[in-house]
């Protein structure tokens, strides 16, 4: 039977003539008003994460209309907690319960819990409910259909308690050897891709790579200028872009400079679309389209399969990483040439030096033994 509550693909047109897509929620395939301004606000800046969130709610509406015979305005902390309970353990009325292959892992009921909570904390404080809340109590008014009661209710212990988070953490490649850095950039299928893996190892978020416009990019000097970073817009066209300048290497301007000749246009052509995005879409029905972090993580971990290298271990933060470890390592080996902090940060865009101790902290063979000849050699000096 089908769902009252669905999630649909819509194409808007913009003011400026340009058409974008946006998932909705639908009630009986009529558009929800609060809960669509809630999505859009959550897709302002990634598509998928509007998504995301829209496909849980609608989960959860559909939760409340079949097994509470409510809907999410009239909803308490109660059968917020029992939808927990619902994805945990099943259907317990009709004593069906959930097989370990389709039981839902920490993170996501972590995710189910966020996207509610923080709908709930929007919308009241979008349309009000005149109460006064204290946040991580359960103190409130009695009435059962005010959302502070929701969005301040500690939802979290209840998975901690039932779920707890025993799966062990991932290994991913932290950073590259030049050796895989050498297949990864020769087994690539698309020039696009080669250029794309090639400015994150020159140490730029894989979000600032995709956010780059042609102007932000001069051929001639080799200077790349991102117009988003960390997933915040922070550079619309028309005005001053304040963030970061990095001049990159020889190879990466030459992969860039080859896709920009050999296989952009012809993207443009096949999507009818002149676009201002540096990186795009190559064919298909999205030909011409900015393009998304899901089809090039997609290529990368791809590409990793053919040159031999575990997908499963590839991220593609691991390239901005490899740089990080770079200027490490080149500081350790030639202290008169070290960067200073200063240069660190606009170099990886960071507001604080400390965002660098993580990668200090890692044992790095290179950096021990530029330490130990350092200490040595201060010893002996002090003998003589």
């Amino acid at each position: 039977m089908e769902k009252r509550f669905q999630v649909k693909r819509f194409l808007f047109e913009t003011t400026a003539g340009d058409e974008v897509c946006r998932y909705m929620l639908t009630d009986r395939l009529l558009p929800l008003l609060a809960p669509n301004q809630y999505i859009e606000m959550k897709s302002i800046n990634k598509l998928g994460t509007g998504k995301s969130y829209a496909y849980k709610l609608c989960v959860y509406f559909n939760f409340l209309h079949e097994k509470q015979h409510t809907n999410y305005e009239a909803a308490t902390n109660k059968q917020v907690l029992e939808f927990v309970d619902h994805l945990i353990y099943g259907d317990k009325e009709n004593l069906r319960i959930l097989s370990p292959q389709e039981s839902f892992c920490y993170s996501t009921l972590s995710g189910y819990v966020t996207a509610i909570t923080d709908f709930y904390r929007w919308l009241d404080q979008t349309y009000g409910s005149g109460m006064v809340f204290y946040e991580g109590e359960r103190r409130c008014r009695p009435q059962s259909y005010l959302y502070g009661q929701i969005y301040t209710y500690q939802y979290k212990y209840l998975i901690n308690r039932m779920l707890p988070d025993v799966k062990g953490s991932r290994e991913y490649i932290k950073w590259y050897t030049d050796k895989e850095k050498a297949l990864l950039c020769s087994g690539f299928h698309t020039l696009r891709d080669e250029a794309v893996f090639r400015l994150t190892l020159e140490g730029f978020r894989i979000d600032e790579v995709l956010s780059i416009r042609l102007g932000d990019y001069r051929e001639v000097e080799r200077l790349i200028q991102p117009s988003r970073s960390k997933r915040r817009q922070s550079a619309v066209s028309g005005y001053e872009n304040k963030l970061r300048t990095v001049r990159i290497g020889e190879e990466t301007a030459k992969a860039l400079n080859d896709y920009l000749f050999v296989e952009r246009p012809s993207a443009e052509n096949e999507g009818g679309i002149i676009s201002d995005w540096l990186f795009l879409t190559l064919r298909g029905k999205s030909a011409g389209q900015p393009l998304t972090y899901h089809n090039y993580r997609k290529s990368l971990k791809n590409c990793a399969e053919r040159c031999g290298i575990s997908a499963v271990g590839v991220r593609t933060h691991s390239g901005r990483s490899t740089k990080v470890m770079e200027v490490l390592e080149h500081n350790a080996l030639h202290p008169e040439q070290e960067k200073s902090d200063i240069q660190i940060k606009a170099l990886f865009g960071w507001s604080q030096i400390d965002s660098i101790q993580p990668y200090m902290n890692h044992n790095s063979e290179i950096m021990a033994n530029a330490a130990y000849r350092r200490h040595s050699k201060k010893d002996g000096d002090s003998n003589d």
